[in-house]
């Protein structure tokens, strides 16, 4: 699994930026390297240990010449693993330049990024440098050479997905701590580095979390007019039509969507919290259910649903759900408890009994 932390999202400024550091991650998983690190800190212990049991001994004979000795030993190791973890990082700046090559990304984005971070880092405090520039460390023969990679390929032009910007603008807003200095933001700085679209958009988000649903409606008609197709605005344009009450507008619009776009993801969900937010519970349970079967790994999903079957009085099949969902973060006795009472709710249901029965069955057959 790969992790990508909020804030190195919204450093980045373009789409190959963003996919150069996966491409670079997906390298590290690719050529092992995390497993070949734990190998080689095992190799090295033994003889680290040997070296300071040598110090340790020089001691007897004379104590200052053993604290250097020691300190010698400590140093080198040190800087054995600093090179191992150098050469990891260069070879995986290499497969992941090869892999921006091949889908179609820029390149030169993963130098142009490294400079960035190097930039940023010059900022912080040794103490304070962030977790990404510990464990991936900068240096200008790196940069060079990821520079170097990327200096005989034929330039193009690499036109950015609007989508990227629209979803650093739900990034930006999710973690941002105070609204009306972002609504100051995107007055006054967003345009300066964005598209008038995409500081729109992330301003339209903001004032939706203020409940100025108004406002926003008016702010996003324009985009939406000029780009009906674009999912972005019209989750958004729901979510204001229903802080308004109008839930006709809403529960139509994302009806509409999902009927174009009928295996997307997000459409399933803001479609089903539309109909919940409008008190149509059967209908949303209804659709969470099909949508169950299509993503039976996906967590807020099954939570979802069993919470609208909870609303609709199926308590039984809500614990259920509530099972599965447990089985999916790997809480099997919750998982037990909670199939224990969907029987208890489920007494004149043959159907619910059998099934609570048969994952019991399951639970129990899985290895400790």
């Amino acid at each position: 699994y790969i992790g990508i932390n909020s804030s190195l999202i919204l450093a980045t400024e373009n789409e190959s930026e963003l996919a150069a550091v996966m491409a670079h991650e997906m390298a590290h998983v690719k050529l092992h390297h995390l497993y070949r690190m734990i190998q080689h800190q095992k190799q090295m212990r033994a003889p680290m240990l040997a070296s300071l049991l040598a110090s340790a001994a020089l001691g007897v004979i004379n104590p200052t010449l053993a604290s250097g000795a020691m300190a010698a030993s400590l140093t080198g190791f040190a800087q054995d693993n600093i090179n191992f973890t150098r050469s990891n990082e260069k070879e995986a700046d290499r497969i992941g330049i090869n892999t921006l090559i091949k889908a179609g990304f820029n390149p030169q984005s993963m130098a142009s990024f490294f400079k960035k971070m190097q930039e940023s880092s010059r900022y912080y405090y040794t103490a304070n440098i962030p977790a990404i520039l510990r464990s991936h460390p900068l240096d200008e023969d790196r940069i060079a050479e990821a520079e170097n990679r990327s200096a005989n390929i034929k330039k193009r032009q690499y036109p950015d997905n609007i989508d990227y910007h629209l979803f650093k603008e739900i990034i930006r807003n999710t973690v941002s701590i105070n609204a009306k200095d972002q609504l100051d933001f995107y007055q006054s700085q967003c345009q300066k580095h964005n598209n008038p679209a995409t500081c729109i958009y992330g301003n339209v988000l903001t004032l939706l979390s203020l409940n100025q649903f108004k406002e926003a409606e008016l702010n996003l008609a324009p985009l939406l007019n000029n780009n009906p197709d674009n999912l972005f605005y019209q989750f958004a344009m729901a979510d204001a039509e229903i802080g308004n009450k109008e839930y006709t507008q809403a529960i139509k619009r994302l009806h509409d969507v999902q009927i174009d776009f009928p295996d997307n993801y997000a459409a399933l969900m803001n479609y089903a919290q539309s109909l919940l937010a409008a008190g149509q519970n059967e209908t949303a349970n209804s659709l969470l259910l099909k949508g169950f079967r299509r993503f039976k790994r996906d967590l807020p999903l099954c939570q979802l649903l069993a919470q609208t079957q909870a609303a609709s009085h199926q308590k039984g099949y809500a614990y259920l759900t509530q099972a599965q969902c447990y089985l999916l973060q790997g809480r099997r006795f919750d998982a037990l408890r909670q199939l224990e009472q969907a029987k208890l709710f489920g007494k004149n249901d043959r159907y619910l009994t059998a099934r609570a029965n048969a994952m019991i069955d399951d639970i129990k057959l899985m290895n400790p």
